[in-house]
């Protein structure tokens, strides 16, 4: 069964949530960027597996991150730099419709499959994924990602970098005095990945203010943080 949710894969109520990646190791941009800041060790086995020629169109894959979430890294693009193929898409659908009761897939939450950095029509892959999800005995979130307020974990992190000043910016998250201003300038932030869209903060300060707030938005000491960043 089809559902439709305005939100994210990561607010989804599904176990497994779908991550769309290349074949060549990077997760450079969109969702795939923030599925390799939340989940690190993820990320360094799809690297693996791609270091290894085992990432392949058509054929989307599980990763465990626990036993309550499972990863679906499914491929879209061949190269990052290339779009998406609407084929490549099919190729994928096709392969999950008749694989999925291989593995006790209780529920998954979808993306737009390759429509935003990978360029395609959402109609066309909406259409495609109607036609291959629709008939599963899994529930099926295909998650919009068009709410304009963050949710889950997102929404403690914007708690968070909203409150703050420059210095703290500067001294604690490491970031330099132009890219505090930056932030502080744009508070409050609708969403997270806004920051990465602000002009002067490069990939390497992004991921570095996103994982200090992803850190501390999951409970963690703020001390301790900042010894994970000098590592």
């Amino acid at each position: 069964m089809i559902k439709y949710y305005q939100g994210t894969v990561f607010n989804a109520p599904a176990k497994t949530i779908v991550n769309t990646v290349n074949c060549v190791g990077i997760m450079g941009a969109g969702i795939a960027l923030e599925f390799k800041l939340r989940f690190p060790e993820m990320y360094k086995d799809y690297k693996d597996k791609c270091n290894k020629n085992l990432v392949r169109i058509g054929r989307p894959y599980i990763y465990c991150h626990s036993d309550d979430l499972w990863i679906l890294n499914f491929p879209t693009k061949k190269h990052w730099r290339n779009k998406s193929e609407i084929e490549w898409i099919e190729a994928g659908l096709k392969y999950f419709n008749k694989n999925h009761s291989k593995v006790e897939m209780e529920s998954v939450a979808f993306p737009k499959l390759g429509t935003n950095n990978g360029g395609l029509d959402w109609e066309a892959v909406k259409d495609l994924m109607e036609k291959y999800l629709s008939d599963l005995d899994i529930d099926i979130y295909i998650c919009l990602n068009e709410k304009n307020e963050a949710e889950g974990i997102e929404k403690k992190m914007l708690d968070l970098v909203n409150k703050v000043d420059r210095e703290h910016l500067i001294k604690e998250v490491g970031i330099n005095a132009k890219q505090a201003k930056k932030i502080v300038d744009k508070q409050p932030v609708q969403r997270f990945w806004q920051i990465n869209n602000f002009k002067g903060i490069g990939k390497k300060s992004y991921e570095k203010i996103f994982r200090y707030y992803y850190q501390l938005a999951k409970g963690k000491k703020r001390e301790l943080v900042q010894m994970a960043l000098e590592m």
